[in-house]
């Protein structure tokens, strides 16, 4: 986002004229200016958008877990060793 003049100017590392110190104040505002108009909206759509889909899917996995059963399965199948058995 920002030049490495302007990193330096605002971390104290680059100290300008006046007229330059002037011209990376204004740059560096408008940077901030549209960063917070145009793309920390789309940033926080984006955030909410995952932070929804992320909800549902742990509703989703929570129901699955809450449904099945801790014990055994239920369902009428043998097991492998039961199906291939011979009978007697």
């Amino acid at each position: 986002m920002f030049s490495k003049t302007e990193r330096n100017y605002l971390s104290g590392e680059y100290i300008p004229n006046a007229i330059h110190r002037r011209v990376l104040n204004h740059r560096i505002r408008n940077k901030i200016k549209e960063y917070y108009m145009l793309e920390l909206p789309i940033i926080q759509k984006v955030t909410e958008f995952s932070n929804t889909v992320t909800e549902c899917t742990n509703n989703i996995s929570n129901n699955l877990i809450k449904t099945r059963s801790p014990g055994r399965d239920t369902s009428s199948r043998p097991n492998a060793y039961e199906a291939f058995a011979l009978p007697g």
